[in-house]
């Protein structure tokens, strides 16, 4: 028996070490990951990778150059897929899929990251959804071939203690990786359930030319400040990510003391110094469940900081498209005035000469009055529209603009509803927040239960201590503890149990060591009413997730309705106004030649001038309508830029 208590916290401390090795690569999934498949859809404006897995991971992305590649690198040890090793693929931008293993002794043929061939240098965005990690992929600059490198804001008007452009709308960071794959990397946008700080985007390049939209909208996030706040509030999501895998591993404390004294009038002293090591054994997945749920925790911060990006950039693109219709409509009047001064020299010489009657002269006189009217709306429409432009990007409000002053000549897209709504069911921020709080909340009922279930804690102290009067000389021993102990919720009651095996060395007055051990039990009666009431509220907690989503979605829906009718009254306006402005222009050719044969009055031509002038301003304000309704169905799918 003595033999056997001797052997005993040695052979703790042995199953100890081989229960931590065994189980140390599975702390976060019970199993490996698994990419079950990959498709490439494409799209208008490159292509969407669709990644197949079954269950949340976590990973980077990044692009290589020499030749161009996107790298996805799951930072899980142990992923495995069926897929083959190379699968070609024929949608631009993306060529070839490779699936690298790793290879050497003792590798196990995992996945060690995917290789997308590209066919040129690409942007790209992440988003995660349930069972499913999306990638858009598109050429830089959103073409197949890419034009001149569009006009960045001015860096003097960047105020002091804000970056000159945000980073893109899901902005990650790309750690140092790039040896991993070969050849030389370069990073570019991305979206991950776990990794580093955002990384600073470029900074705007002063040009003369006029500003895109996809530069200007860089720049005013990078001035919002609840972009830069929910930035933050990720970076305190990937700590708590941290410090719920803390969790997992053994916990290490390094102690120390020194004891000086008097005992029976005879000083003394003491030293202790070791190491006390606390595991959390087996606590029935509650710590598995807590970091997954650090994981989700961290998808609805990055969520949450797209939606408020999103909600921003429909106000930022909104000012700017209203800012060139302001324009367009301004530069649709351009000679009017012109026009109508010399109309008037041209009455008042004819009123003169007593060739037209004073009401006639009057007439003319209001038609000019009528037009310098239109014309002083168009130039106060656009300083507002100006003003509101520069206050979306926080300038000041005397800066100057280099935004176009006319839409560029482009084909109206086609939309199908139900598509419209597919896509917004899986992109749309709103929904993958509250889908993700839906399995937030699922987490936390299974941690809630998971706290009246087993829980084992182990814990030790290896180290040396001793004690010894003035007269004698201190000399430090071994001293070392193992001890288990045991938690368990029955209903409303609790009970532990432990057991302690220690041993000491011999403490002031004594000549021998200390073993002992020490077993001892409790019953709580009635203790554990909280963890009950606790499992009930995150029950009901689970119960207006998933009604929040749903009320969600219709809400979305509902968005992705209104939107789509928006866009498809504001494309039947552009062709009515198309086919007014004709109508007018060849009403103004028979007006005209008609006052060539003195058969109509000044004034009837000067209406249709003015006439003309109105239809012109109407078939801007409808290009306007059009634009700002496809960037409304874009924020409202979730995907901006995907309808142009």
């Amino acid at each position: 028996m003595r033999r056997f208590r001797f052997f005993f916290p040695w052979i703790l401390t042995g199953f100890l070490l081989a229960l931590t090795i065994s189980i140390y690569p599975a702390f976060a999934e019970d199993t490996p990951l698994t990419i079950e498949s990959v498709r490439v859809i494409p799209t208008p404006e490159g292509a969407f990778i669709e990644v197949h897995i079954n269950q949340p991971f976590s990973f980077v992305t990044y692009t290589l150059t020499d030749p161009d590649r996107l790298i996805v690198d799951p930072v899980e040890p142990q992923v495995v897929s069926p897929l083959p090793e190379v699968t070609p693929l024929s949608q631009k931008p993306i060529s070839a899929l490779h699936m690298v293993r790793s290879t050497g002794a003792g590798s196990t043929g995992s996945v060690d990251y995917l290789e997308f061939d590209l066919t040129g240098p690409v942007e790209h965005l992440v988003e995660s959804t349930e069972g499913m990690l999306v990638i858009r992929v598109r050429p830089k600059g959103g073409q197949e071939d890419p034009p001149p490198a569009a006009a960045r804001l001015p860096l003097a008007e960047v105020p002091q203690g804000l970056p000159a452009v945000a980073a893109p709308l899901d902005p990650p960071a790309s750690p140092e990786r790039v040896a991993a794959a070969g050849g030389s990397g370069t990073t570019s946008p991305s979206w991950r359930v776990a990794g580093l700080p955002p990384a600073p985007a470029a900074e705007p390049v002063a040009d003369t030319s006029a500003w895109d939209l996809d530069p200007v909208m860089d720049f005013a996030l990078g001035r919002h400040r609840p972009v830069q706040i929910g930035r933050e509030e990720v970076e305190l999501a990937q700590m708590k990510v941290r410090e719920a895998k803390r969790a997992l591993y053994p916990a290490a404390t390094l102690k120390s003391s020194w004891t000086t004294g008097t005992a029976s009038n005879v000083d003394f002293r003491e030293a202790s110094s070791g190491l006390q090591v606390e595991h959390p054994l087996y606590y029935s997945g509650r710590l598995k469940e807590a970091y997954r749920q650090s994981l989700v925790n961290l998808q609805v911060a990055e969520k949450r900081q797209g939606k408020v990006k999103a909600d921003f950039a429909l106000e930022v693109a909104q000012a700017y498209l209203q800012l060139i219709g302001a324009k367009a409509g301004l530069a649709s009047q351009g000679g009017l005035m012109e026009e109508v001064d010399k109309f008037m020299e041209q009455s008042q010489a004819r009123f003169d000469k007593g060739l037209l009657t004073r009401l006639e002269l009057l007439n003319v006189e209001s038609q000019a009055n009528q037009a310098k009217f239109q014309r002083a709306s168009a130039e106060n429409d656009l300083a507002m529209a100006r003003l509101k432009f520069l206050q979306r990007l926080n300038m000041d409000p005397n800066a100057a603009e280099e935004v176009p002053d006319h839409f560029s000549s482009a084909q109206v897209p086609q939309v199908d509803l139900e598509e419209a709504f597919q896509l917004s069911d899986r992109y749309r921020p709103d929904i993958q927040v509250n889908n993700l709080l839906v399995q937030f909340h699922e987490h936390e009922v299974r941690i809630a239960k998971a706290k009246g279930d087993l829980k084992v804690d182990l814990s030790g102290f290896i180290g040396s201590s001793g004690a010894a009067f003035e007269s004698e000389d201190l000399r430090l021993k071994k001293d070392y503890f193992v001890g288990v102990k045991a938690t368990q919720s029955w209903g409303p009651h609790g009970a532990t149990a432990s057991v302690t095996d220690t041993h000491t060395s011999p403490r002031l007055g004594q000549t021998t060591r200390t073993d002992s051990t020490v077993y001892s039990g409790e019953l709580g009666i009635y203790s554990q009413l909280s963890g009950l009431s606790e499992v009930q509220q995150a029950l009901i907690n689970l119960e207006k997730a998933r009604n929040d989503l749903e009320e969600t979605k219709q809400a979305v829906f509902q968005e992705v309705q209104e939107a789509y009718l928006s866009f498809a009254k504001a494309r039947l306006q552009v062709e009515y106004a198309k086919q007014k402005v004709a109508f007018r222009q060849e009403q103004l050719k028979i007006i005209k030649a008609q006052a060539s044969l003195n058969e109509v009055l000044p004034s009837q031509v000067l209406e249709a001038i003015l006439r003309l002038a109105e239809e012109r301003v109407g078939q801007t304000q409808a290009l306007t309508n059009l634009r700002v309704a496809l960037a409304k169905l874009n924020k409202a799918i979730g995907l901006p830029g995907h309808y142009r």
